[in-house]
Protein backbone atom coordinates (compact mmCIF):
# COMPACT_ATOMS: atom_id res chain seq x y z
CA UNK A 1 0.00 0.00 0.00
CA UNK A 2 1.31 3.47 -0.70
CA UNK A 3 2.25 5.57 1.50
CA UNK A 4 -0.56 8.98 1.59
CA UNK A 5 1.28 12.28 1.21
CA UNK A 6 -0.04 13.32 4.96
CA UNK A 7 1.88 10.49 6.69
CA UNK A 8 4.92 11.74 3.98
CA UNK A 9 4.56 15.01 5.81
CA UNK A 10 4.36 14.14 8.90
CA UNK A 11 7.47 11.86 8.73
CA UNK A 12 9.16 14.79 7.32
CA UNK A 13 8.55 16.79 10.35
CA UNK A 14 9.02 14.54 12.83
CA UNK A 15 12.28 13.59 10.96
CA UNK A 16 13.77 17.26 11.11
CA UNK A 17 12.45 17.79 14.47
CA UNK A 18 14.00 14.29 15.56
CA UNK A 19 17.14 13.66 13.38
CA UNK A 20 20.70 14.66 12.28
CA UNK A 21 22.98 13.92 9.35
CA UNK A 22 26.40 13.07 9.84
CA UNK A 23 28.63 13.40 7.45
CA UNK A 24 32.31 13.08 6.12
CA UNK A 25 34.18 13.65 2.90
CA UNK A 26 36.71 11.10 1.45
CA UNK A 27 37.71 10.42 -1.96
CA UNK A 28 36.04 8.58 -3.85
CA UNK A 29 37.88 5.38 -4.63
CA UNK A 30 37.54 4.97 -0.50
CA UNK A 31 34.00 5.60 -0.80
CA UNK A 32 33.91 2.94 -3.31
CA UNK A 33 35.83 0.64 -0.90
CA UNK A 34 33.62 0.96 1.77
CA UNK A 35 30.51 0.16 -0.46
CA UNK A 36 32.06 -2.66 -1.39
CA UNK A 37 32.94 -3.50 2.04
CA UNK A 38 29.38 -3.17 3.17
CA UNK A 39 27.64 -4.81 0.57
CA UNK A 40 29.65 -8.00 1.23
CA UNK A 41 28.67 -8.01 4.51
CA UNK A 42 24.97 -7.61 3.49
CA UNK A 43 24.92 -4.01 4.91
CA UNK A 44 23.93 -0.61 3.90
CA UNK A 45 26.84 1.93 4.38
CA UNK A 46 24.35 4.10 6.60
CA UNK A 47 23.74 0.80 8.55
CA UNK A 48 27.59 0.25 9.41
CA UNK A 49 28.02 3.99 9.70
CA UNK A 50 25.25 4.61 12.01
CA UNK A 51 26.26 1.09 14.22
CA UNK A 52 29.63 2.56 14.45
CA UNK A 53 28.69 5.80 16.09
CA UNK A 54 26.32 3.59 18.31
CA UNK A 55 28.77 1.63 19.39
CA UNK A 56 31.14 4.77 20.28
CA UNK A 57 28.75 6.75 22.59
CA UNK A 58 27.72 3.36 24.14
CA UNK A 59 24.29 3.06 22.74
CA UNK A 60 22.63 -0.05 21.10
CA UNK A 61 20.68 0.59 17.56
CA UNK A 62 17.58 -1.45 19.09
CA UNK A 63 16.28 -0.08 21.76
CA UNK A 64 16.47 3.50 20.38
CA UNK A 65 13.22 3.29 17.98
CA UNK A 66 11.79 6.60 19.66
CA UNK A 67 9.14 7.92 17.57
CA UNK A 68 9.87 6.49 14.27
CA UNK A 69 6.38 5.96 12.56
CA UNK A 70 5.45 3.29 10.28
Amino acid sequence: MAVSEAKKKANAKWDSENMATLACKVKRTQAAAFKTYCAECGKTSNTVLKDYVLDCIGESGEEDKGGEQE
